[in-house]
């Protein structure tokens, strides 16, 4: 646990801003002069498990060309002591007025609190037109435990492998995407570093320019407790504030 508190230490030293990639509900693609991007946020909230939440997320993504781009990421959520790390790889395929991003997604969650490690690889495809983006596909999620100590090493699966679960989101702004500041609705059962099967995620989402290479954005989360219905048990409710700088 010294270990992967020093390199969490380091990794937020290392966040000059503070994001999960579904935040930002602009144009994704390269926008043929910024090959560089790092976006990041803050994250506040309450959860019935632990309490008051707060965690912090870095990304970078790199552009190769206007269709292939890599993104990597990191994320902090300090009183659940969980620590995440992911890489994505992405291709966007043009058509005439919207794009389709394919995306092939690999994280690795660390809940040092339970002594439980989760992998998650996943696979999907993001339509997106003016003022509508949705997602859909499959993730395969494995769960591990780590230092089961006592009584509890006898009777503690060591290892547990979902079975396939179905990835969908659904997002509405109400200006088009391509205008400099924007605010949307959206609904989904994953987040940069998690998905669930029916456990819905929705929320309210905006952006706006600070400077020319510079957004801030936002993200209010509302997570209720049970299946897809949404008179269950409140489960989380957060608020993401962040950056994205481009050059």
């Amino acid at each position: 646990m010294k270990r992967i508190a020093i390199l969490t230490v380091l990794l937020f030293l290392l966040s000059p801003v503070v994001a999960p990639g579904q935040t930002y509900s602009g144009e994704r693609k390269f926008d043929g002069k910024h090959k560089n991007e790092i976006a990041g946020n803050l994250v506040g909230g309450y959860n019935v498990v632990t309490g008051v939440i707060v965690g912090e997320t870095g990304l970078y993504t790199r552009h190769f060309t206007d269709r292939w781009s890599l993104t990597a990421g990191q994320q902090v959520q300090f009183i659940k002591w969980l620590y995440s790390f992911d890489v994505m790889g992405t291709y966007r395929l043009p058509l005439k007025r919207t794009s389709i991003y394919f995306d092939v997604h690999i994280l690795d969650n660390i809940y040092g609190r339970w002594g439980t490690n989760e992998f998650i690889a996943n696979g999907s495809a993001c339509w997106e037109a003016n003022y509508v983006d949705f997602r859909f596909g499959l993730s395969f999620i494995h769960y591990s435990k780590y230092n089961v100590k006592g009584e509890y090493q006898f009777f503690t699966d060591k290892g547990y492998t979902e079975p396939p679960t179905f990835i969908f989101g659904l997002g509405v702004n109400i200006r088009p995407r391509s205008n400099p500041w924007n605010l949307g609705f959206f609904i989904r059962n994953y987040d940069q570093f998690y998905y669930e099967n029916w456990n819905i995620n929705w929320g309210i989402r905006a952006h706006a320019p600070l400077t020319d290479n510079m957004k801030i954005f936002s993200e209010f989360n509302i997570r209720p407790a049970g299946s897809i219905s949404q008179l269950a048990t409140r489960y989380e409710t957060s608020l993401k504030v962040g950056v994205k700088y481009v050059w």
